[in-house]
Parts: C-alpha cells; sequence; structure tokens
C-alpha cells in the first residue's frame, strides 16, 4: 500500500459524476489486483464518500429531512426555508428524475454581521439513457443591510456510444441588493422579503447560468469544436457536419471493396 496510490485512487472517486460514486467504486475493485483490496477498505471509503458528497453538495439531499437547519425561533429563516422550497419545487423538484434540497444556517459576514447561508443541490440521473447532472449552490444574505452573494456549481456527464464527457462550470454573479429584514418584522414583510432573495437567486441562475450556457452550446461549433478539427480533411474535400449525410455514404459503402479505396 502506497500513498501514492492512495491519492490516485481518491482522486477519481472524488472525480465521480452525480450519483455515480458507487459504479466507480466497483470499477476500481474489479481493476485492482488482490494484493492492493485493502487500498478500498471500508473506512477509507467512507471518509472519500464524504468528502465526495460535500464537495458536490450532495450531502445537503441527506441533511435537509425538513428543508432548513434548526431556526431556533428565528422568522427569517423559517421565512427563507419557505421561499426556497417553492422555488426548488418550481424549478428543480417538478421536473422527472429530478431530486433537490436546501438548508439554510445562520452565520456571520467578515464584517462579524449576522447572516444566513442558504445552501442549495439538485440532481437528475438517469443513467439508462447516459446522463447525469448536478447544480450546486451557495448563497450568503446579510438582512440587515440586503446584501447577497452567490456561486453556482454546474456538472453534467454523459456517455453514449462510447464517449465519456464532463462539464463543470462555476460562476460567481456580481452580489446584489435585496432589501433588509429583520427576525422581528411582521411575517408578511419578512415573507416579501424571503421572495425577494428567492427570485434573485432565480435571475442568477437563469441569466449568469442557463443563457450563458446555452449560448456556449450555440457557439461551440464554430469556436471550440472547430479548433479540435483539420481545416481541411486529407481528401482535400471540407468536412460536412452532417450526420445524415454520413449515413447515406455508410449505407451506399456495404458491399463495396474497400481495399480499394485505400491510398
Amino acid at each position: 500500500m502506497t500513498a501514492t496510490s492512495q491519492d490516485a485512487l481518491k482522486s477519481i472517486l472524488l472525480a465521480s459524476p452525480p450519483g455515480q460514486f458507487d459504479i466507480i467504486l466497483d470499477d476500481l475493485r474489479s481493476l485492482l489486483p488482490k494484493s492492493s483490496a485493502s487500498l478500498l477498505e471500508k473506512n477509507a471509503v467512507a471518509t472519500i464518500r464524504s468528502e465526495w458528497e460535500t464537495s458536490t453538495g450532495r450531502s445537503g439531499l441527506a441533511n435537509a429531512a425538513d428543508g432548513t437547519a434548526d431556526d431556533s425561533g428565528d422568522g427569517c429563516i423559517a421565512s427563507l426555508s419557505t421561499a426556497m422550497e417553492n422555488y426548488l419545487n418550481l424549478k428543480f423538484s417538478s421536473k422527472w428524475g429530478a431530486h433537490a434540497a436546501h438548508t439554510i444556517t445562520a452565520t456571520t459576514t467578515a464584517d462579524g454581521a449576522p447572516a444566513y447561508t442558504i445552501a442549495t443541490y439538485a440532481e437528475r440521473i438517469d443513467l439508462h439513457n447516459h446522463h447525469a447532472g448536478s447544480w450546486k449552490g451557495t448563497y450568503t444574505i446579510c438582512p440587515s443591510t440586503g446584501d447577497l452573494s452567490g456561486n453556482i456549481s454546474v456538472c453534467a456527464h454523459t456517455f453514449e456510444n462510447g464517449g465519456n464527457v464532463q462539464l463543470h462550470s462555476e460562476v460567481s454573479p456580481k452580489s446584489a441588493n435585496v432589501g433588509t429584514c429583520a427576525p422581528s418584522d411582521d411575517d408578511e414583510k419578512r415573507s416579501s422579503w424571503a421572495k425577494s432573495v428567492a427570485r434573485q437567486i432565480e435571475r442568477w441562475e437563469e441569466v449568469e447560468v442557463v443563457q450563458n450556457l446555452s449560448e456556449m452550446f450555440e457557439s461551440m461549433g464554430n469556436t471550440y469544436l472547430k479548433s479540435l478539427r483539420r481545416v481541411m480533411p486529407i481528401t482535400r474535400t471540407k468536412m460536412e457536419w452532417n450526420v445524415m449525410s454520413h449515413r447515406m455514404l455508410q449505407t451506399l459503402g456495404k458491399g463495396h471493396d474497400k481495399e480499394k479505396f485505400k491510398h
């Protein structure tokens, strides 16, 4: 057993796509010789699994049985929890195969002012159709100033037809102000404030993440992917990126002597 081998196995497991930690673990166990089986003993795997779930945000699914931490009678946390639960149900949990959860905890800003940390996590695992994805959000709101900041991490994985591609995107939107609130405020004001927090989070996720990713996907053919392929193939004929055309050529080519076409 070497530290290098342990670190390598740990790195592989920590890079597991959403919902596939156990699949990667089984693959590693099948590849390791019996003499190295102790590298993946129960306690070591439990430690790595905990680190993976924490880093990806998936631990939130287990820790948010009721959607919140102990609010200790804090009306702001209760209002935030209701607003975030409604938002997650609408945007994530209502989708087929998706699971979402959130936690809200009391904390302090760098200046020592009271604040709340909102942690959200959603995933959709559809291995039968060769894809999986997760969405993690961490937001900090200072009720006395109304300042809201956050960070959003997205992971998507597809492995159809022998491919194995992961997308990782992390966005830190520009801070916004959503108004102030105090635990002593009445229910209506706290509810209105909490809804403004959820609306800002939704705006960030739609504009800063979804919209930007959509624009990137639309431009990939002429930007990222273009740089990966030859400008002109060896046939000196410009490549036509049309799946149907290639399928037709493959069909026409069946039955012909391929030796005649060798250069």
